[in-house]
């Protein structure tokens, strides 16, 4: 009977306790920590979860200044009241509404009065989860509602920090600066709290473009660590923003002392090694430096920023005047996996420069090529840049072109029928192993996908293939699984098709497409086999490939005339347009010996003439000799003979034409 009396007093006891009402010690006490132990416990760990979350995805430029906070915010967001993600499982809604259920369920008013004091939790909660919903008009609301009916509480001062970060995103940046001024002046703000608020003004400032403030500000930030990421992330943008300043060693120690905080983020870590790699000139020590990123790319940890870590690498190898190994590491930093698009547009144009710089030019489209098909931001001034310059290559790629593929069919009309078909058989030798590596390739990925074996290949012998087929082998299930059905076995495919053949167009013939990357070439003899479209299914037939060879002279003499076209031209671009005066003296040289009859020997003899004068003047005196016995009356022989005299332009000359045009368009305006 004591018994049921006692549980039946708890019971009534409780019952009254749910009661936000009655304002009594045990109602307080009920609900205080109801709302502390159990639904601001929950909404906590859910924004937590959903911060962590937001850290884990977030995707930073490293190639722009890094944003102070790391939140992607939707420009075209529609931030209305009481508007929430679509996704009822999202950490930021769960922990709204768990905010909202404790203001609700949990709420003592008496007299205007709260009596709970865990309700200035609630809504600091509610808006911290609308702001990293990115809803911050309704998180401006909440802020505020908390400051005017809390103004003493504990809270105060971290309210008025979030509600001047909120300003801050809302473009308010003028009203965050004089709340957050007012905060750091404040002696009674922590530690904490000024750390936090020195890291607001920065971000309000790089908001409106004040560097020199943000430096200021982030420096004052530095100054103490009790945010151990955010305490990294501003020492990486002010190394960073040190840089774009031209303070090199400013910013080289900025990184310096990311690397020395052993509580730094390894993402930041590693990174810090990358831009010091960026800073160094040629009169900065950087062997210690260079061994380090070379070690880093021998971790396995570290796969993901491999891209990253062979470009920066490679810049030292360049400064080294290590060039080879540095292409080498740059061609990797295209191909290692995860590799960013923003990394790979930045390495192709590396390379892409580096064969323009040594007027290796096809080679240089080509990487622009690749580049313009990646970079992330086509609507960037560097985009626009890089794409007028890849513009720039396009008659010198299309000469050079006709020039190679007709220098190599010279080269198989020159040579005798045995040697013909001896480099034939060798190439046609050649594409059946590849098609065979590429074959097995394709299939051990198929099977990998699929829970089955691989094949094994001899590299001397591809034909020669071995199964193994772990676990007994695929199940019938698997092996019905068609190969274009699968994404990720597709998507490899698609690599190692690339890997080996490049990017080629959709269409039949593909393999000898004029338009291909990649022309099918004999390293050792320097010969293209043929552009022109092939019957697909001969590509393995021998005398299909020597019927091809023209052996008609008048289709020869045309491309002779071609050739020369070509070499004048290419001449003529690379010494106006480019001023690569080697590539332009070897072109002209070669078209003077190679088209003795043709009328553009004068302006090809002169502007040799001009290239050799100082360089090689005992070559260029044989080119102006070639003029004056030969030619003595032409206008060019005239400019070299008398350099200061005017000369009088005769009837045919462009000025001459244009001056006439120009006076009958003039009387008859009149």
């Amino acid at each position: 009977m004591k018994k049921t009396l006692y549980i039946g007093l708890v019971f009534f006891t409780l019952l009254h306790a749910c009661s936000t009402r009655k304002n009594n010690a045990v109602n307080r006490t009920y609900h205080k920590t109801t709302t502390k132990y159990n639904v601001l416990y929950n909404g906590k760990e859910a924004l937590n979860k959903g911060i962590e979350q937001l850290d884990e995805e977030y995707a930073d430029n490293y190639w722009k200044i890094l944003p102070i906070e790391p939140l992607h915010v939707e420009e075209d967001r529609i931030d209305l009241p009481g508007k929430k993600n679509d996704n009822s499982s999202n950490p930021f809604d769960i922990a709204e509404e768990k905010a909202v259920k404790a203001v609700q369920k949990h709420s003592i008013q008496d007299g205007g009065t709260e009596y709970n004091e865990q309700i200035d939790d609630a809504y600091f909660l509610l808006g911290k989860a609308r702001y990293y919903s990115q809803r911050f008009i309704p998180a401006l609301e909440a802020f505020n509602y908390i400051i005017r009916h809390y103004p003493k509480g504990d809270l105060y001062r971290d309210l008025l920090l979030w509600k001047a970060k909120t300003l801050i995103r809302l473009q308010s940046e003028e009203q965050a600066i004089e709340i957050l001024t007012k905060l750091v002046e404040d002696k009674n703000t922590n530690i904490r709290i000024k750390e936090e608020a020195y890291t607001a003004l920065a971000m309000a400032n790089m908001s409106l473009e004040k560097k020199p403030e943000v430096i200021r500000y982030l420096k004052k930030a530095t100054q103490t660590n009790e945010n151990p990421a955010q305490y990294a992330r501003n020492l990486f943008i002010l190394g960073q923003l040190y840089r774009e300043e031209q303070q090199l060693d400013s910013s080289s120690l900025a990184f310096k002392k990311v690397l020395q905080w052993k509580k730094a983020p390894y993402r930041y870590y590693i990174h810090a090694y990358m831009e010091l790699a960026r800073n160094v000139r040629d009169t900065v020590p950087h062997e210690e430096l260079k061994k380090t990123l070379n070690k880093l790319i021998s971790h396995y940890e570290n796969k993901k920023y491999l891209g990253e870590l062979y470009y920066h690498s490679a810049l030292l190898d360049l400064l080294d005047k290590d060039e080879k190994i540095a292409v080498e590491k740059l061609k990797k930093s295209t191909l290692a996996e995860g590799t960013s698009e923003s990394q790979k547009s930045i390495s192709y144009e590396a390379l892409g420069n580096y064969y323009f710089d040594h007027s290796k030019y096809l080679k240089a489209g080509a990487y622009y090529d690749s580049l313009l098909s990646v970079d992330p931001d086509k609507l960037s001034k560097r985009f626009r840049r890089l794409k007028k310059k890849r513009k720039s290559l396009d008659e010198v790629i299309e000469y050079e072109k006709i020039l190679q593929t007709n220098d190599s069919i010279f080269r198989l009309v020159k040579m005798d029928s045995t040697r013909r078909r001896a480099y034939f058989e060798d190439y046609v030798k050649k594409l059946k192993k590849k098609d065979e590596i590429a074959a097995i390739q394709a299939e051990n990925a198929q099977r990998n996908a699929t829970g089955g074996g691989q094949h094994t290949f001899d590299a001397n012998n591809p034909m020669r293939s071995n199964r193994s087929r772990p676990g007994g082998g695929p199940s019938a299930q698997n092996q019905s699984k068609w190969y274009f059905y699968n994404a990720q076995v597709k998507g490899f495919g698609i690599s190692e098709f690339q890997k080996l053949w490049g990017k080629r167009p959709l269409q039949d013939n593909w393999r000898w497409d004029k338009g291909s990357t990649n022309p099918t070439r004999d390293e050792k003899t320097n010969i293209t086999v043929t552009n022109a479209p092939l019957d697909k299914s001969k590509k393995y037939d021998v005398d299909y490939y020597l019927s091809r060879i023209p052996n008609d002279q008048t289709i020869l003499n045309g491309m002779k005339k071609e050739n020369a076209k070509a070499l004048y031209q290419l001449g003529m671009s690379y010494k106006e347009k480019f001023k690569a005066y080697p590539l332009a003296i070897e072109r002209l040289e070669r078209f003077i010996q190679e088209n003795p009859q043709d009328k553009q020997i004068v302006p090809a003899s002169y502007h040799l003439y001009k290239m050799l004068e100082k360089s090689d003047p005992e070559k260029a005196a044989f080119y102006k000799n070639l003029l004056v016995q030969k030619f003595p009356d032409s206008r060019f022989t005239q400019r070299i003979l008398y350099p200061k005299q005017s000369l009088q332009p005769d009837e045919n000359s462009p000025e001459t034409i244009y001056e006439d045009l120009y006076c009958q368009y003039d009387f008859y305006e009149k």
